[in-house]
């Protein structure tokens, strides 16, 4: 078990590594990059130009940490929280600032300042990020020891620097850039030709991704009435369906393969790839390059199709999972045409790649909202929750960090703080990816300012292209390469410092220095107390169960012709998605916590097979339905639903009606004579036994070895 345990670090350690040096160029976004650096310099270049150096590096980096949270909240930042972000930013300077003489007192600020910014984590990684900048403002910043006069105008030079960067934010961006989302939905596309082509036994997890980021850059409001969005809408409707069908037709592969001959699956897979290649065809198109013909793609897919067909003609009904597959396929090569009829006719501008701020609410304030969100830190303030930890390691850390680097006379001791603070996570494989990446990034940002600075001895003028170079190359491989991103904003901050100082070299070098230090404070800070994921796991398998529960509500009156809205039955199916791909990152951050808790990591992943076939099942019902298939309602198919739907809700938590679940197969067994009796469609039952099988896997997993899983 200690050397299964140390193969598992070993591996974690070793992927990690690999993580952080890691470049991908797909991701590189150099217009929006420039776009995002244009404001640091302006400022940076005005502050020079009045004559304040200071001034000149307050405002520069307060309109850098603006550029990062909106790198973080990409492709839709609130500019409510930008704002909040500003003002927070220009709080701590001043609080930092004129508490600074004393030092126990600028301590014991620290503590409680600290403890808010961890607390934040329970709203998302966009407000944990701004809470984080509070603190680097506060011991960064902060450490300018002034009169309240001095504090004031510092904290109003980051203030201006942050507002231009908000500003930049929403001015360089309107008109609204349509090609950013015609590329968003041509990666969805492409994703979609992965989810295709892929073992059907792993999840649509890249895909849901991609169609998720594409209709966030098309729901921003100012885009409504335009007709070109109308008809990217309407694309990624259709990606949508093709989704859905895809993976219902995974869930039938599988089970295919457990009934069939594998031939039958390879033979899928071949009509399949041209059916990819057409997507992939339409992602072409959408990105205006040339020699992009889907539809010939899909005329391969027609043949390839047509071979299948006449494999299977006169088949008898025991393979009607194959059937089944062929049926999805049919449906598959209709939702590909229409996609690339609406393709071709979508339009072809090709304004700026960028991202946009969501409109914000500036009249009124939300109580409501506001006792919601008080009524939620409440809730986490208690020992078992990750961020309750995690605001009283970072309360306890940073300003330990703060009194070991005054303790020890270190050159800019400052640093040590920062370096915990944005290194120090809730959980080990963040604080463990992020950190090696942000040391890595250190090392890459020290080197480059030491050799351009060192070798240059630039002015003022040439600082500032150094600055936008620097800031260009930060932003733009903010999503390639995160150590390369680093790398360069400490490059930035660097050559912005180098105004003020003249050995650059040493302020590299303690920069490095510091971040090594620190980086080793805030791991043992966790180690320490750690989180145990025994917590966040019950979480997400509750809200996992629930969701698939109120899923399986809706596809049921789907398949009975019980009127429904459309828009519930996606509202409800998305939920599902969400939370299983929350219960899939929270088994992965388990997996990589050093100190296990008892964590089984193979029944957990286990457990996500299991909810993954629940949910394609109830797809399948669901896309049978759509299709016009409709069954009676009757005693025996209630009962099923109302059996189904309670061990669901047993599985999230819930105190069970009675001492042991109903038998679902026994139940399953009757509604199947009854659909027989009814001259049913053959696919309803099909479909209604592997979702029996999958509950049934699920429950008898979580009773037989409930550590890790839900329901303990």
């Amino acid at each position: 078990m200690a050397e299964s345990s140390s193969r598992r670090t070993g591996t974690v350690h070793a992927r990690a590594i690999r993580d952080a040096l890691r470049i991908e160029l797909s991701l590189l976004s150099p217009v929006a990059g420039a776009i995002t650096a244009l404001p640091v310099a302006l400022v940076f270049a005005v502050g020079l130009s009045i004559g304040t150096t200071s001034g000149a590096i307050a405002m520069a980096i307060g309109a850098n940490l603006i550029a990062i949270v909106s790198l973080v909240g990409a492709p839709r930042l609130s500019l409510r929280l930008a704002l909040v972000d500003a003002l927070l930013l220009g709080i701590s300077v001043y609080v930092g600032t004129i508490s600074g003489s004393v030092t126990w007192l600028h301590i014991a600020i620290l503590v409680p300042w600290c403890f808010s910014a961890g607390m934040l984590d329970v709203f998302g990684q966009t407000s944990a990020t701004v809470g984080s900048q509070a603190v680097i403002a506060y011991v960064v910043l902060g450490r300018f020891i002034g009169s309240s006069l001095f504090a004031l105008h510092l904290s109003l030079f980051v203030v201006a620097g942050a507002s231009v960067e908000i500003v930049a934010l929403v001015l360089l961006r309107f008109p609204p850039s349509l090609r950013y989302q015609r590329r968003r939905i041509s990666l969805a596309l492409e994703a979609l030709s992965q989810l295709a082509l892929q073992d059907p036994s792993s999840a649509a997890t890249t895909a849901l991704a991609a169609l998720d980021d594409a209709n966030e850059v098309l729901s921003a409001s100012s885009l409504f009435g335009r007709v070109d969005a109308a008809e990217l809408r309407a694309i990624l409707d259709q990606a949508r369906r093709t989704r859905l069908q895809l993976t219902t037709l995974a869930g039938l592969r599988v089970r295919l393969r457990d009934t069939l001959s594998s031939d039958n699956d390879q033979l899928i897979t071949s009509t399949l790839r041209p059916l990819a290649s057409s997507l992939v065809a339409m992602s072409n198109t959408l990105q205006q390059q040339k020699n992009a013909n889907w539809l010939e793609n899909v005329r391969g897919f027609d043949s390839q199709l047509l071979i299948v067909e006449t494999m299977i003609e006169g088949r008898h009904d025991e393979d009607v999972t194959l059937l089944q597959c062929v049926a999805h396929l049919r449906a598959l090569g209709g939702q590909i045409r229409a996609m690339g009829k609406l393709v071709d006719s979508s339009s072809t501008s090709s304004q700026r790649r960028v991202w946009r701020p969501s409109r914000p609410q500036f009249i009124g304030f939300e109580f409501s909202q506001l006792r919601s969100n008080l009524r939620i830190v409440r809730d986490n303030v208690t020992a078992t929750s990750p961020s309750f930890r995690h605001a009283v390691r970072l309360a306890i850390a940073v300003p330990f960090a703060a009194v070991i680097g005054s303790a020890l006379s270190l050159p800019r001791s400052f640093w040590l703080a920062f370096a915990v603070a944005v290194i120090l996570k809730p959980d080990y494989s963040s604080l463990l990816h992020r950190g090696l990446s942000r040391i890595v990034g250190t090392i890459i940002g020290a080197v480059v300012a030491a050799l351009v600075i060192g070798g240059l001895h630039p002015g003022h003028a040439t600082t500032t292209v150094l600055i936008v170079l620097s800031a260009w190359i930060a932003y733009s491989t903010w999503s390639a390469s995160f150590a390369v991103s680093f790398g360069f904003v400490t490059a930035l901050v660097l050559m912005a410092l180098s105004i003020t100082t003249t050995d650059t070299l040493s302020t590299a070098l303690d920069r490095l220095l510091d971040f090594s230090l620190g980086g080793v404070i805030a791991v043992l800070a966790y180690l320490v107390w750690p989180t145990s994921p025994q917590v966040e796991l019950k979480d997400v398998w509750t809200r996992l169960y629930e969701s698939l529960a109120a899923y399986l509500v809706v596809v049921f009156d789907v398949i009975t012709s019980t009127i429904i809205a459309n828009e519930s039955v996606v509202e409800k199916s998305r939920a599902v998605r969400m939370s299983w791909v929350s219960a899939e990152a929270a088994v992965g951050r388990a997996v990589e916590e050093p100190a296990t808790f008892g964590f089984n990591a193979s029944m957990a992943r286990g457990q996500l097979v299991a909810t993954m076939r629940i949910l394609r099942s109830l797809h399948a019902l669901r896309v049978e339905g759509e299709s016009g298939v409709r069954v009676e309602r009757n005693d025996q198919l209630k009962d099923l639903e109302t059996a189904c739907h309670e061990t669901l809700t047993v599985l999230a938590g819930a105190p069970a009606t009675r001492e042991e679940v109903p038998d679902l197969r026994a139940l399953f067994v009757q509604v199947e004579r009854t659909l027989r009796d009814q001259a049913a469609p053959l696919s309803v039952p099909v479909h209604l036994d592997e979702l029996v099988n999958a509950i049934n896997t699920a429950y008898h997993m979580t009773r037989s070895v409930p550590t890790g899983l839900p329901g303990t």
